[in-house]
């Protein structure tokens, strides 16, 4: 799977109804790597996921995420290093290209996203996801997930109309 599939999993896998502290704690881990390929993936296990990642986005530990941290998810991080910039420089505007997800998530608007919000967006993503609405998420319905993300950027795939410039097969051959 590749890694936008994975951000989308973990980015909506299933923030809904499990709620942030000990019940989040006690969720366990998945048993095996969601990107592996011929594999189902529960609710639960894609929430636990998107729980871990907030963690490891969250940098300063206070339960948020603000445009730093959520810009710095993108940049790979060395061990150690923190999302907020060394020269005190402030965070990127919301608007940025960069805070699109950012805004997005922030449904309050309170300028930060907290781990209910974080979780919300897996949640409805995850949802989204599950065809059949079964809880769980199956290779075929994570592939569909795939191939439609890939025709909402209009890249070539599966699916995917040619681009406007292909030559047209000659009916006649």
């Amino acid at each position: 799977m590749n890694r936008i599939a994975l951000a989308a999993i973990l980015a909506t896998a299933g923030f809904a109804a499990v709620a942030a502290g000990p019940l989040a704690a006690q969720t366990a881990p998945p048993s095996a790597p969601l990107d592996s390929a011929d594999r189902t993936i529960t609710r639960d296990e894609a929430l636990a996921v998107a729980d871990a990642r907030f963690d490891r986005m969250d940098a300063n530990k206070d339960g948020k995420l603000d445009a730093t941290e959520m810009a710095a998810r993108r940049q790979p991080m060395a061990p150690g290093a923190t999302a907020t910039p060394a020269d005190g420089a402030t965070p990127a505007p919301a608007s940025a290209p960069g805070n699109r997800l950012m805004a997005r998530l922030d449904t309050n608007g309170d300028g930060v996203v907290d781990r209910a919000e974080y979780r919300a967006q897996a949640a409805r993503r995850f949802d989204r996801m599950d065809a059949n609405k079964d809880g769980k998420l199956d290779p075929a319905e994570r592939q569909a997930a795939r191939d439609a993300m890939g025709m909402r950027r209009g890249a070539a795939g599966a699916g995917a109309p040619p681009p406007a410039d292909a030559p047209k097969p000659d009916a006649g051959q």
